[in-house]
């Protein structure tokens, strides 16, 4: 109890850190994790793809789009909260703590319900099954908010690193298991309670919190405007990732939506395996150096354009590389989501090097201007997809890729907030644009080689991995002059020690 007090009582004040040494130290810990947990998707997707059908996968997207309505609203944006105040005590974490667990508990309920109606509209029962036990995610969820708000605010990034990561491995290791004994779809679903509770104990264990009895109405009103902003763009976000799930599943069946959702999962991985994780380095210290606009300024641009470098041939390096990249991890069966694929992931890239919008909203506390942005960025979103329906798969992700250019709106809008432009957005995105655009078209110019076609997919992929990887280093060394300074840097350290 006593470790517990010191420790939650040491991130009630946000001290003077070395923000930027904090930041590598967070940043490697994250690249690290990227490597990791990318070696753990390939590995896992290659197995559950030949375990499991298309179906089963197009099932659980089903259930996802009720149960990722219930995650992203579960904790209001709490934690977020907690992150960004300057000071915060311990009332207010015990009163942030119950508000969460009700909600997680009044989510489950709501899923629960919602499964009914839910198996009436995809028109099969299995899909209502699926729900009634993903409920439970929602109270698991909602009990860690004050120990994740805690390690954030302390920036301790090694430990959040430890846990994410033997949540990952354990409830991979989970639907496997399942999978191989033939629980067919209900595999994802043990995998997924497996993770939820791992996750809370781990977190817990980090972080001894032992939550009071007591609730102060005063303390969450307070907090109320900034919840309502996170509320409204969780609400924005499930709608950008789900319209098109509701309306593929409900048009096309479990088949076609599992070729889609497979396709989209494969190439949000790069959002979700490395913009967010960066994201979540980037929102504490950017929220520590709020009255340093100069420091703040530089940091930004240093992030924006380190982020941009490795995220933007990764999402192009998806596109040029479908082909085999299916062929490799999925196997022949599932040839129909290659062009998805590509598409998808040109589109990933987009969310990716603009995902430091969300950050900067935050910690300028200014998540109503983001949810503004969002609404629009949402709307034209829907109109594409709707619109887009009759021609199948390909025709609603070539509407989705189209309508994604709307993020670099938000992401000027939340440069102008630190008083950054068009200017300076340029400087860090037309670099990786343009390598990662001549590594595109030299990637596919290697592909239609005869004698590459004639080898096996998963030496084709590994030629046009790596080829594709030196065009794209030359290149964007060659057109940026801060990233040379950077690698420069590194290899002068490397070699110092």
């Amino acid at each position: 109890m006593k470790r517990a007090r010191t420790l939650l009582r040491r991130s009630f004040y946000r001290r003077d850190l070395a923000v930027g040494r904090q930041v590598m130290h967070g940043a490697a810990y994250q690249f690290v994790s990227i490597g990791l947990r990318t070696l753990i998707t390939i590995g896992s997707t290659a197995i559950l793809a030949r375990l499991l059908l298309p179906a089963d996968f197009g099932y659980v997207a089903m259930a996802t789009v009720v149960t990722e309505l219930a995650g992203l609203l579960g904790a209001l944006g709490l934690s977020n909260v907690l992150v960004q105040r300057a000071t915060i005590n311990r009332l207010q974490l015990d009163t942030f703590f119950w508000a969460s667990v009700g909600l997680g508990c009044a989510l489950s309920a709501a899923v629960v319900l919602l499964s009914y109606p839910a198996s009436s509209f995809f028109g099969d029962a299995k899909v209502g099954e699926i729900l009634r036990v993903l409920g439970l995610n929602f109270i698991l969820g909602s009990l860690s908010i004050v120990p994740t708000a805690v390690l954030s605010r302390m920036m301790r990034f090694g430990t959040e690193f430890w846990i994410q990561n033997t949540t990952i491995i354990l409830r991979t290791l989970a639907a496997i298991a399942a999978a191989a004994a033939g629980w067919g779809a209900w595999s994802l679903v043990i995998g997924a309670l497996a993770g939820s509770l791992i996750s809370t104990v781990l977190y817990f264990m980090a972080v001894p919190y032992l939550p009071r009895l007591r609730f102060s109405r005063r303390v969450l009103t307070q907090s109320w405007r900034t919840s309502s902003g996170y509320l409204g763009n969780s609400s924005l976000y499930y709608l950008n990732t789900n319209l098109d799930l509701m309306l593929v599943g409900r048009a096309l069946g479990a088949t076609a939506l599992g070729y889609y959702q497979s396709a989209r999962s494969l190439t949000d991985e790069i959002r979700g395996r490395i913009a967010m994780p960066v994201q979540n380095v980037l929102f504490p210290a950017f929220s520590a150096l709020q009255s340093d606009r100069p420091r703040f300024r530089a940091l930004v641009m240093r992030a924006a354009l380190l982020m941009s470098a490795l995220v933007v041939p990764i999402g192009f390096g998806v596109s040029a590389n479908a082909d085999a990249l299916v062929r490799t991890l999925y196997g022949t069966n599932w040839l129909a989501m290659v062009p998805v694929m590509q598409l998808f992931g040109l589109s990933a890239s987009i969310r990716a090097a603009t995902a430091i919008a969300a950050p900067l909203f935050a910690a300028n506390d200014r998540v109503g201007l983001s949810f503004r942005y969002n609404l629009v960025g949402t709307i034209i979103m829907a109109v594409a997809v709707l619109g887009s329906t009759p021609w199948g798969v390909e025709g609603v992700s070539l509407a989705v890729a189209v309508s994604t250019c709307y993020a670099f709106v938000g992401m000027h809008a939340a440069f102008r907030l630190i008083q950054l432009g068009v200017k300076d957005m340029l400087k860090v995105l037309l670099p990786p644009y343009a390598a990662a655009s001549v590594m595109w078209v030299a990637t596919k110019a290697v592909f239609d080689q005869a004698c590459l076609q004639e080898c096996g997919a998963l030496l084709q992929l590994m030629v046009q991995v790596g080829f594709g990887a030196m065009v794209y280093l030359a290149m964007v060394l060659l057109l940026s002059v801060p990233l040379r300074r950077e690698v420069m840097a590194v290899l002068h350290r490397l070699w110092r020690n």
